[in-house]
């Protein structure tokens, strides 16, 4: 029933040292795509 019961973001249970961080530069392009969505529409 439950597909992965480690958690999403390990779903195999695997203890590795070889992670990649995703926080900083996924939060980054958020905000830059946000930005540009925004002066999209509100560009007259």
């Amino acid at each position: 029933f439950f597909l992965h019961l480690q958690g999403s973001s390990n779903p195999l249970g695997y203890d590795t040292a070889l992670k990649i961080p995703f926080y900083p530069s996924l939060l980054c392009l958020d905000i830059k795509g946000f930005n540009n969505i925004l002066v999209l529409f509100l560009a007259p």
